[in-house]
């Protein structure tokens, strides 16, 4: 059960934030539900879409390099590389295993050698999360707890620094070593590995030591002020400013990145309320940074501004949509319906409109273009392995 201070602290929250939020109520579902065989009407069929993950993994793997166990020579994007292969791993292993049988344990034993990233360890505690969110979801679909181990003991050099930052923003986690900023992503990051962790390892270092980070950090970020009157999450907090919202950009990864992470929290706790908040999160996000026709956009692209990292983001919401389809304990028949059109709607506009010979470019309703790179190609196919998996 979540610890009463908690509960004192989410009900608090809840009466006093604008967010449009269901009342809590528990089950005792399993935090494993079948995943649905109803299909929607639509153009692609879920084989197509196996066949377009594949083919756009096959396109992928060109920019793996065994000797580095990276995918051009990228680190954070690297981790969100591996993370979608085990993620289509998850539901189609038989497609996956050609490739992840290799890929898995060269990128282990490369990849920290090749930056000089010994032990996945860096200037930058998002990417190191990355990494830890990546290894946790190899395990999950080989069970080699190397994997988990690796996970867990990089997920420390987070822990001892959460807090750390100045006292007007009453903890958190910096973005970097160098403390030049509280955002976000590196703090949506801490909650869904300590979350995972917590599932995975919940009488391990002691019991709770995971949860109790879980809940510490979730309960600071809904009081943070980054979750703005439109259910949306901006990029950070102002140091100058007694750590309020800075009204900073409000991009696609940071509202996807913490929904799995309130999903695993549910499961640890009992308490939905978690699972709700990731549905209002969710929902607000393809309500607002959709088209007409449905398909997500990276603000940048109306600029021509959207950089390697920027080119990442819009799967990262995908995939995670996709984990609360297959998982999430509390999904009304609507939402879920909502998250399979998006997911499938959004695959097939990649297809039709952003793929030259198997390239996956980064505008996912076109015009399509052979200006494919390692972020474009690995985002766009987080939509397509999620429209497979909610087929």
């Amino acid at each position: 059960m979540l610890h009463s201070r908690a509960v004192r602290i989410l009900t608090i929250f809840f009466a006093t934030v604008n967010i449009s939020y269901a009342l809590p109520h528990h089950n005792t579902r399993s935090p494993y539900p079948p995943p649905t065989t109803s299909l929607l009407n639509r153009r692609a069929t879920a084989i197509d879409f196996v066949a377009y993950a594949a083919a756009g993994i096959d396109q992928m793997q060109t920019y793996y390099s065994a000797s580095t166990g990276l995918w051009s020579n990228a680190w954070w994007n690297s981790a969100n590389a591996l993370t979608l292969l085990a993620d289509f791993q998850e539901y189609f292993p038989d497609k996956a295993k050609p490739t992840t049988n290799t890929v898995f344990p060269t990128t282990l034993k490369q990849a920290p050698a090749n930056l000089g990233f010994a032990s996945f360890i860096n200037g930058f505690y998002d990417d190191e999360l990355w990494w830890v969110l990546a290894w946790i979801k190899v395990y999950d679909v080989t069970g080699d707890t190397t994997y988990l181990d690796t996970a867990a003991t990089l997920f420390e050099n987070s822990k001892i620094a959460w807090g750390t930052t100045p006292a007007a923003c009453k903890g958190g986690l910096w973005w970097d070593k160098a403390h030049t900023s509280v955002n976000a992503v590196a703090n949506a990051l801490y909650i869904t590995a300590a979350a995972k962790l917590a599932n995975r390892r919940p009488s391990t270092p002691s019991s709770g030591y995971y949860y109790d980070e879980a809940v510490k950090a979730t309960t600071w970020f809904m009081n943070s002020g980054m979750i703005n009157s439109q259910n949306q999450i901006n990029d950070g907090l102002d140091l100058a400013n007694n750590c309020v919202n800075n009204n900073g950009p409000v991009f696609t990864y940071n509202q996807g990145i913490i929904l799995s992470g309130l999903v695993e929290l549910t499961w640890a706790s009992g308490d939905d309320s978690y699972n709700e908040l990731a549905n209002t999160l969710a929902t607000a996000t393809i309500s607002i940074m959709t088209d007409a026709n449905g398909i997500l956009h990276e603000a940048c692209e109306s600029t021509g501004g959207c950089d390697s990292n920027l080119q990442q983001f819009k799967g990262i919401f995908g995939r995670n949509i996709q984990f609360l389809y297959n998982r999430a304990n509390i999904l009304p028949a609507n939402t879920k319906t909502l998250y399979q059109s998006f997911l499938q709607t959004n695959a097939n506009a990649i297809w039709a409109n952003d793929q030259v010979d198997n390239q996956l470019g980064l505008v996912w309703s076109g015009p399509s273009s052979s200006m494919a790179t390692l972020q474009t190609q690995s985002s766009a196919l987080d939509a397509i392995v999620g429209a497979a998996a909610v087929s």
